[in-house]
């Protein structure tokens, strides 16, 4: 009789012995692996990166040398040469870190005291390199009377815009003026004066997109977008459909990095708000979010969505935020834009009691919309 091996019994043996030791240690080394790659993720830092914090050591080197980056296409002007314009001059002197909050305002702002509230805000908030872009004397004079950072910059409404009230024809006017920033190389965070500055606003900025905007929508699916269907019976198997949906950006709060791609935005905006009579803020989307299509181009702008619980509107605040069990309220915004709602300036006042003066009263008497009784 011959041995086991004329049959291979003992060679299968032996396999599959081999192979479950093979197995065995594949199985060791990809556990390892994973324990190995963990670690490195962590030891990097694993989590999304958080917004840049300038000090007022590090705003000079950090915002200069990448708006150098920014602009380096557009026309290169070193900071040791002679300034271009009295712009610049001023914008060298208020702003040295190429980022200016800029609010345009006239002598109506003043009226009721809403321009005062809006700039006590700013200085409460240590925001040094602001800048109010005074339309008339009047608004220059009190500026420098208050201790506020102004420059005059006499305008006149475009014709296209005329008898479109006083604040939509001063907001369309606002893309032309922030083309002259960009053009000499600054970066724009753009206010409207109806705003509750809480915080420095340059603390919470991301910087990783052309336009950092806040958001009309109050929610996070209005606010960041979402998937919506779309029902056409006639269609049969083909019945359904999908978009992407979210509301609006709001042309009254945004920053804009200095490049070419939003120098174009603004250059497009400013044209065309010249020669139609148009809301500037629907004009504003639309240059930003209609996609390029046959032989239109649009600016290709990069678009980040400000987080609706530090750039807050109104209808966010008054209807959904002051209802809630305070230990589930999000904490200090960083700016709060009364957009939703006409009584703008009482709004404010009782905003900056609400969050700065601790007074849990303070917005009670307010509708949550702008009808008595609204919730």
């Amino acid at each position: 009789m011959g041995s086991d091996d004329s049959t291979g019994k003992s060679k299968f043996i032996e396999s599959k012995a081999r192979y479950k030791v093979l197995g065995t240690m594949f199985i060791v080394g990809l556990c390892v692996g994973i324990v190995i790659s963990e670690r490195m993720y962590i030891r990097k830092g694993g989590s999304l990166q958080r917004p840049r914090v300038l000090t007022a050591q590090s705003i000079t080197t950090s915002v200069t040398s990448s708006s150098k980056l920014e602009v380096s296409s557009l026309q290169a002007h070193p900071d040791t040469a002679p300034a271009r314009n009295d712009l610049e001059k001023v914008l060298r002197q208020v702003a040295p870190s190429k980022e200016v909050f800029l609010a345009v305002a006239n002598k109506n702002t003043m009226w009721d005291g809403m321009l005062k509230t809006f700039t006590d805000g700013i200085k409460r908030a240590g925001v040094k390199n602001h800048l109010i872009l005074a339309l008339d004397e009047e608004t220059k004079k009190w500026c420098e009377d208050n201790g506020i950072n102004a420059y005059l910059m006499s305008l006149q409404v475009h014709k296209a815009q005329q008898g479109t009230g006083d604040n939509h024809a001063v907001s369309a006017m606002k893309f032309g003026i922030i083309k002259q920033f960009i053009e000499l190389g600054w970066a724009v965070l753009l206010s409207d004066v109806d705003i509750a500055v809480l915080q420095n606003p340059f603390e919470h900025l991301w910087r990783d997109s052309d336009v950092e905007g806040m958001t009309d929508g109050f929610d996070d699916v209005t606010a960041y977008g979402g998937i919506e269907g779309f029902d056409d019976p006639s269609m049969g198997w083909a019945r359904y459909a999908q978009y992407f949906k979210h509301f609006n950006l709001n042309s009254g709060l945004f920053y804009l990095k200095a490049n070419e791609r939003t120098l174009d935005l603004m250059t497009r905006l400013d044209d065309r708000l010249s020669k139609s009579k148009y809301w500037d803020q629907s004009a504003y989307n639309e240059e930003i979010f209609i996609l390029s299509h046959g032989k239109y181009k649009s600016p290709q702008v990069s678009v980040r969505v400000m987080e609706i619980d530090l750039f807050m509107n109104s209808k966010r605040l008054f209807k959904d935020i002051r209802k809630r069990a305070k230990a589930l309220r999000p904490s200090l915004p960083v700016m709060v834009h009364i957009n939703y709602h006409p009584d703008k300036h009482e709004r404010m006042k009782a905003v900056f009691k609400y969050y700065l003066e601790d007074d849990e009263h303070a917005l009670d008497r307010f509708p949550g919309g702008s009808e008595a009784g609204s919730r």
